[in-house]
């Protein structure tokens, strides 16, 4: 019997038609399900996606508000900016000044003298001299008036420096001291008839006057001639002072003041003032609520679009009988819940001043959930109360002791009211000397130390010559604090003296703080051989009772007041007073928000799990295509069996028609 090729022709049935219906009846009830529950995640997966997007705005809101620093800002107003301009930070106290400048600092400034015959210079070829110049700055006693120089007093902070002078010429002289780079800078000048080699201390003030010793190749220091021509000294004053070295002098609300400086950082507490040029200026220093106000004011604004959005999301409308994308999503309702609680509770004890959102106009719609804000009230509180605002927003300590500064605190830190013990003071590591100094300092001789301050090493070499006690001891503080090894380490010291004996102090408190003067030609000459080194001490004592960890002047809380950081001034031992730590609404909403939005946070987590949900209905989607596969197959297959029995049946069938016909019929001869 032959097989059946082309379904339906032995049934007359269009078979591939019939397959087709069957296979999209098994596959609608599934895949309309699967459709419906992908649509579903999608949806709730973009409302997800736009509630992450609106607390990511609301976070970026809090920043200002979280930084303490905010609310330190300052405005400061100058009513003539030609005459000076002043800049200060968060401690610039609230206040007017009227300041009254009478002269500017200026740097000293000295020439070569043309009324002497060695000085007309013509060309700049023209030959000065060589030899070795050393410059030494600080307070010069001279009279221009009758050419008397009296005495200098070397600046402490300044150390003496050499310019050796092998180019005679003008420019070679002037190419020679701005290439040393000394403090002071060398320029050429022509006055119409003769050029002239000018000098001016790169630093402005009294204390930063140039004096200059010189060492002649013509074997004579202090002549009209050669290089000599350049000595300032009590010896000779063979270069003129163009204008002397002079303090800025002003006065504040009538106080006389004066500085070396036309930047005047100590007068105002805080405060930077910018000296310009003589004249008068009425300043004025006011607290930078605008700053604070546009700060509360975006915050508002970002914390209303994520009520707005969670709103809509949630929503139901009876009438319409439709509901949001997330209604009844039991994450969504915890997120918002939290966010609200956490604007709401108050912020430290109540019946302290500014502990509530409401107390500075900001309140909540209660049909809504929205902020509202009087900016009345808002404005009147930041006048009244704006030292207060920090507290309500920012995670912030409040001392009791002016010794003791609440510097940073941690996510450990507990809210609390902390006493604060201190059984050591923080100190600077010191080195006294054991014996009077030489004061007569020679080259290669004793002038030489090898020095470890702080854990840097570092060598130095004092200029030769013959000192009083203070001016060597001005000396070495300016050589030590100008070696590179130091000052980029921020190492300094400060050098003092008490009968001829020196004691050398670094600027640094705690046990890291250290003076050691290790060797070199001039250790025993400077020092005695016994000099006594004692380290410095870090800061110890307790904070609420629990002891805490020093770190020079830094104290750090332990227990529940872990990451609370104080800086101890002062060598008060005992009762330093307590700091009152409170995390304000801006800080604890921020780090709510932060651990929800972080990358391992629960919108993210949830997120992820929702994708994963939608990946397993694709496979779904491929196990669903595989079992129709399966399902054609085996329907094919009953097809095809049924097409067989038809097609034998339908044989059978024209067989025994055919016999039938040839039978006889009864009654009827045969021809």
């Amino acid at each position: 019997m032959a097989n059946i090729t082309a379904p339906g022709i032995g049934s007359g049935l269009d078979i591939n038609g019939l397959v087709d219906q069957l296979l999209a009846a098994e596959a609608e009830a599934p895949s309309i399900r699967l459709s419906k529950d992908e649509a579903g995640l999608q949806v709730k997966l973009s409302g997800y996606g736009s509630i992450k997007g609106s607390l990511s705005a609301l976070q970026s809101s809090l920043s200002a508000l979280k930084n303490p620093s905010s609310f330190q800002g300052r405005t400061i107003t100058s009513s003539d900016t030609d005459v000076l301009t002043v800049t200060g930070n968060g401690q610039t106290g609230k206040a007017n000044y009227d300041i009254e400048v009478t002269t500017l600092a200026e740097t000293h400034k000295l020439s070569t003298d043309p009324t002497l015959a060695n000085a007309q210079f013509t060309d700049v070829t023209d030959v000065l001299g060589t030899g070795t110049l050393t410059f030494k700055f600080g307070t010069n006693d001279y009279n221009s008036g009758t050419d008397t120089y009296s005495g200098f007093t070397q600046n402490p902070d300044q150390s003496s420096k050499t310019v050796t002078i092998t180019d005679g010429s003008l420019a070679g002289v002037r190419d020679a001291i701005n290439q040393a780079d000394i403090g002071a800078t060398a320029s050429l000048v022509f006055d119409g008839e003769f050029y002239r080699l000018a000098i001016a201390s790169d630093t402005t003030g009294e204390e930063n006057g140039i004096q200059i010793s010189v060492d002649d190749n013509d074997s004579d220091d202090s002549n009209a001639s050669g290089l000599s021509l350049l000595s300032f000294n009590d010896t000779s004053t063979n270069i003129s002072q163009t204008v002397a070295a002079v303090d800025a002098s002003f006065t504040i609300n009538g106080i006389g003041i004066t500085s070396a400086s036309n930047t005047v950082t100590t007068a105002i507490e805080s405060a930077t003032i910018n000296l310009k040029q003589a004249g008068s200026a009425d300043v004025s220093v006011s607290l930078d609520k605008g700053k604070v106000s546009s700060a509360i004011n975006s915050f508002v604004s970002s914390y209303n679009g994520f009520v707005d959005l969670t709103n809509q999301l949630t929503e139901y409308n009876a009438e319409t009988q439709e509901a949001g994308t997330l209604n009844g999503d039991a994450i969504t309702r915890g997120i918002t819940n939290t966010v609200r609680r956490l604007i709401s509770d108050p912020v430290g004890e109540v019946g302290e001043a500014l502990t509530i959102l409401a107390e500075i106009g900001v309140t909540t719609d209660s049909k809504t959930g929205r902020l509202n804000i009087d900016s009345e009230t808002l404005n009147s509180k930041l006048e009244s109360d704006f030292d207060r605002f920090a507290s309500l927003f920012s995670a912030h300590g409040v001392t009791s002791d002016a010794g003791v500064t609440f510097t940073g605190s941690s996510e450990n830190t507990q809210v609390g009211d902390y006493n604060v013990n201190i059984t050591t003071a923080a100190s600077r590591g010191v080195l006294v000397g054991s014996s009077a100094a030489n004061l007569t300092i020679a080259t290669a001789s004793n002038d030489g130390l090898a020095l470890t301050i702080d854990g840097i090493q570092a060598t130095i070499n004092l200029t030769a010559g013959t000192y009083t006690a203070s001016e060597l001891a001005s000396e070495l503080q300016s050589k030590i604090n100008d070696a590179s090894t130091f000052s980029n380490s921020g190492v300094s010291v400060r050098v003092t003296e008490s009968g001829g004996i020196f004691s050398i102090e670094s600027q640094r408190y705690g046990s890291v703080s250290n003076v050691e003067i290790t060797g070199g030609t001039g250790m025993t000459d400077l020092v005695g051989g016994s000099a006594t080194s004692t380290s410095g001490t870090d800061v110890a004592g307790t904070i609420g009772g629990v002891e805490a960890s020093g770190n020079g002047q830094l104290l750090t809380g332990t227990g529940n007041a872990s990451g609370l950081i104080l800086s101890i001034t002062g060598t008060t031992l005992g009762t330093r007073g307590s700091v009152d730590f409170n995390r304000g609404y801006a800080d604890r909403l921020g780090s709510y928000l932060d651990g929800l939005l972080k990358s391992d946070g629960l919108l993210s987590s949830t997120s992820d799990s929702i994708k994963s949900r939608i990946e397993r209905i694709e496979e779904d989607r491929e196990a669903l295509g595989l079992r129709l596969v399966s399902v054609e197959k085996r329907l094919r297959a009953q097809f095809t069996a049924m097409e067989l029995i038809v097609s034998q049946l339908t044989t059978t069938s024209s067989f025994l028609t055919q016999q039938l016909e040839s039978l006889p019929t009864i009654g009827v001869s045969k021809k």
